[in-house]
């Protein structure tokens, strides 16, 4: 079979008003060969559990022949996806009618190979598996020829711990990967970000400044974004048949409806608590306090709450969007912060949430 380019044009067809067909026509899995295809760079598909977004990329390119890189975000999260019994890519490979093996290359990075005669890997890898938290330890590695880069799960559940500057660690992943090729005349390595509606604040999103764009579509009801200046695509997997027939299994009998669990496994909405404190009030009730990069804080004139809108009014206290002046904006405004607890505080949009609280948790 000859390679396919991901960058190249897919089939078109139309899901409730775009221009992207979301899901096939059997099974009503993801249709995960059209949304590779779209042609920007970078891919954030959103789904709930178990709508097939994982197995038809891996699938899309064992298909194609495209070496792609399999990133998770944690080395005890690869490590234990390296192991044939637990690879996506070995059970992938075994329904296509392929033999595949999984072995580390090093303590950072595993390959995926056919299995030669003699029962050992064989052949060029058809993979990579890596981990972000440990991809600054394998900077030399060579991945010249890889051309999709799988981030699979990469927005992380509740109960799971963030890596430190994690927005710079997608960012240097990335570099690593694609170095220098746009100046040699060849595409970008394509970059598919794979995740449940887990947490609206997740580095990832912030990393590709995905947040405004998915508030957006959230309110207009959308499935699909595309912000050709940030080469981003955007696609929200809504109404899955797959997530339908799932809401009469056992676990979400058991589960119920309207809570953040099924919100996101099912329904692929973000929580509750995202937006439950957004809501736009007049400037003109509040004093200006300080501002901070694209966000200012304001507290009301009679009943001393807090809100922080991205627009600027009057003459606050200006802050650069530095390492040293969120210091401290943390430690002169840690009032308002106690406040945010006391749910004595608004936020004008989704956005200005996210920021202040990246701000004043050293999330940035």
């Amino acid at each position: 079979m000859a390679e396919r380019d991901p960058g190249a044009s897919g089939p078109r067809g139309a899901a409730e008003g775009f221009g992207m067909k979301l899901y096939q026509k059997e099974g009503g899995w993801a249709n995960m060969p059209e949304i590779i295809q779209q042609p920007e760079p970078f891919i954030i598909c959103l789904g709930g559990r178990g709508t097939g977004k994982s197995y038809g990329s891996i699938k899309w390119c064992l298909e194609n022949r495209i070496l792609f890189l399999y990133l998770r975000r944690k080395s005890s999260q690869m490590e234990l996806v390296a192991k044939n019994e637990f690879s996506p890519i070995v059970k992938v490979g075994e329904d296509l009618g392929m033999h595949l093996t999984s072995c580390m290359l090093s303590k950072y990075a595993a390959g995926v190979f056919h299995i030669g005669e003699d029962g050992k890997p064989a052949g060029e890898a058809v993979a990579y598996i890596m981990a972000l938290a440990t991809m600054a330890n394998a900077r030399s590695f060579d991945a010249s020829g890889v051309k999709l880069i799988i981030y699979d799960e990469a927005i992380p559940e509740k109960h799971e711990s963030r890596i430190s500057h994690e927005e710079d660690a997608i960012l240097n992943m990335y570099e690593s990967i694609n170095r220098n090729r746009e100046l040699s005349g060849e595409d970008p390595v394509k970059l598919l970000v794979l995740a449940n509606a887990n947490d609206l604040e997740a580095p990832v999103l912030r990393a590709f400044r995905a947040i405004r764009a998915l508030d957006s579509m959230r309110k207009t009801g959308s499935t699909e974004k595309h912000l050709k200046d940030q080469g981003l695509c955007i696609v929200i997997l809504k109404d899955s048949p797959v997530s339908a027939n799932k809401r009469e299994t056992a676990l979400y009998r058991l589960a119920g409806s309207g809570n953040d669990f099924t919100d996101m496994a099912i329904d692929n909405s973000f929580s509750r608590d995202n937006y439950a404190d957004i809501r736009p009030r007049p400037l003109q009730e509040f004093i200006p306090i300080a501002g901070i990069g694209e966000i200012t804080l304001y507290r009301h004139k009679s009943d001393g709450t807090y809100y922080v809108s991205e627009k600027r009014a009057g003459d606050p206290e200006i802050f650069d969007n530095t390492a040293t002046d969120r210091i401290r904006f943390r430690k002169k405004y840690f009032q308002a912060w106690e406040a945010y607890f006391k749910k004595r505080m608004l936020f004008e949009t989704a956005p200005a949430k996210v920021f202040y609280r990246a701000v004043m948790q050293e999330n940035l």
